[in-house]
């Protein structure tokens, strides 16, 4: 028989090639479910989270903006913060009226 000292080339490089392309299937696929779980646990933390001292103090502040009230300390008045837009938008549009007729008009 005859004995070839020949190496399999085609076969090491197909099983190279091979070997290549599944570890590249594989990471992208760890990759993959990793990412997916990733996401999955950060939308069931923020699920079952609760921002009690936030909402706490919130309700605080917007009591604070919604009542009327005096400040014992300085003496100043409180009001309702949808009462004082209002009246900001009443006087600015006086103001507005106001100048309009104030304005000379240039006559030529």
């Amino acid at each position: 028989m005859a004995a070839y000292d020949d190496l399999p080339i085609k076969r090491i490089v197909t099983v190279g090639l091979l070997s290549i392309a599944i570890t590249i299937i594989t990471v992208l696929g760890v990759q993959v479910l990793y990412f997916g779980m990733l996401s999955y646990v950060d939308e069931k933390k923020l699920a079952e989270s609760t921002y009690r001292e936030s909402l706490e103090a919130l309700d605080v502040q917007s009591k604070k903006l919604s009542r009327f009230g005096v400040d014992e300390d300085t003496a100043k008045i409180t009001i309702p913060i949808e009462q004082a837009m209002k009246q900001l938008v009443s006087e600015a549009a006086k103001t507005k009226t106001n100048d309009k007729q104030d304005s000379p008009k240039d006559e030529a």
